[in-house]
């Protein structure tokens, strides 16, 4: 966490924006969804939230500090120290969001953030918070227009409603960020999969180095080990993380912690690398572990290890006929074939590591966006209960992994089933392999 007396020397080349308002009204919460990570403490009572809390998000190439404050009027002894380390934020951000709690009436706290605001010569957005199932309501928006402070946005922090919206009217305000270029971050990767699949012996080859213990005993790696390696100029982050067994056949102690890390280290790399033994094939196991990959947003590299168990190559060409169904609906997923043993195939990671680094990071102009999905919605009839689905627009809002908007005339038709065709239309019309895409619907008359 950034202090504010670190914060105030560090924010001089980029724009501030700051969340106010009472106790419990959802500041921490927004502030969380808006920095991606669950930094504030949430709670149902009042005055958790005591020192500010900073954090650098970026959005589409540009570069804010987000800062939750504590709640103005917290009655204790703090509340003057309190009133002072806000005043002291407000005075050093560029836009400031007063966030009020949708389902009550204004109280005289509200009125007292009003009133300064009103004073200061900063940019306003006044957040009506907790507006779930109401957000397309003007009617419930009257009391807060007369207040004077320009631009009103109802969302529901901890439904992500018009959360999207609210970024990007916050990105209007904001001058545009002179950050200073960085060096090239690390690639993130991790080797995960059953006990004994030949992770370890894999990193070993891959590296050129014994840093992993290789053993025949199921289940030798017991931590998860961050090497970090340097090859044609690049540098890597490898995780070679203990294997994974199903929960049934975990023991206690040691293998059951082994379990959670494995799976926390899918959380923080870019890319996992899920190495499944040939000899032994496709289980449900593996399959779980492909839909947990798929729902944190990490892209996937699966390597079939082992090849060398395998004598008969009319044999390995059969089991290569049948992998694409096995492993539906995860065959977005690329696959090689390798033997650490043999060294085989074992050039071919660090290529396809770069490649599915670069897919999960690439941006889509919005021209050719929306050219795509004019093309691929001719394809399909989405009339249901005589309403016709019109698709006006769509547009990128993240990468790694890439997430989208839709805006839809009727949102309540596009079900699971249309989320998924789409999915696969744009993974075929822009070649999206092995990461997983993010489809957000929004209703637009």
């Amino acid at each position: 966490m950034v202090s504010l007396r670190d914060f105030l020397c560090l924010r001089e080349e980029i724009p501030v924006v700051s969340i106010l308002g009472r106790p419990n009204v959802g500041k921490s919460t927004l502030f969380n969804r808006i920095s991606g990570e669950n930094k504030a403490i949430i709670a149902d009572f009042p005055g958790v939230t005591r020192d500010p809390l900073v954090h650098l998000c970026e959005y589409e190439g540009r570069y804010f500090y987000i800062v939750d404050t504590a709640g103005w009027g917290i009655s204790d002894s703090l509340n003057n120290i309190l009133r002072e380390r806000i005043l002291e934020v407000i005075n050093t951000s560029d836009l400031l969001l007063l966030v009020v709690d949708g389902r009550e009436e204004l109280t005289s706290l509200d009125l007292e953030f009003v009133d300064l605001l009103r004073k200061i010569n900063k940019p306003v957005i006044l957040v009506v918070n907790k507006m779930e199932g109401r957000i397309d309501k003007e009617e419930y928006l009257a009391p807060y227009t007369s207040l004077g402070l320009g631009n009103i946005l109802p969302i529901s922090a901890l439904h992500k409603d018009n959360l999207d919206e609210l970024i990007l009217k916050i990105l209007e305000y904001l001058p545009p960020s002179k950050v200073k270029e960085e060096k090239e971050e690390a690639i993130k990767f991790a080797f995960i999969g059953r006990p004994n699949s030949g992770k370890s012996s894999l990193l070993n080859a891959l590296i050129g180095k014994n840093r992993s213990i290789v053993s025949e005993i199921a289940g030798t790696t017991r931590d998860a080990i961050d090497i970090i390696w340097e090859y044609n100029g690049k540098k890597y982050i490898i995780v070679d993380t203990p294997g994974l067994r199903r929960p049934s056949r975990v023991e206690e102690g040691l293998e059951e912690l082994s379990v959670r890390k494995a799976l926390q280290t899918v959380k923080k790399v870019d890319i996992v690398l899920m190495v499944i033994d040939l000899s032994i094939g496709i289980r449900e196991q593996e399959k779980r572990i492909l839909h947990y990959i798929e729902e944190k947003g990490k892209s996937c590299l699966i390597i079939f290890n082992k090849t060398d168990l395998i004598p008969s190559l009319n044999m390995r060409r059969e089991m290569e006929k049948n992998l694409n169904i096995y492993l539906k609906p995860f065959d977005y997923f690329p696959y090689i074939f390798t033997s650490a043993i043999k060294n085989y195939n074992i050039k071919k990671i660090i290529p396809w590591v770069e490649r599915l680094y670069s897919l999960r990071n690439i941006r889509i102009p919005t021209s050719q966006l929306n050219q795509a999905l004019r093309k691929i919605v001719e394809k399909v009839n989405f009339s249901k209960k005589g309403k016709v689905l019109k698709f006006f627009y769509i547009t990128q809002v993240d990468i790694s992994p890439p997430r989208f908007i839709i805006f839809v005339n009727y949102p309540e038709l596009v079900k699971s089933n249309v989320i998924n065709f789409l999915k696969n239309e744009f993974r075929s019309y822009f070649s999206f392999i092995g990461t997983p895409l993010i489809f957000e619907v929004r209703g637009k008359t």
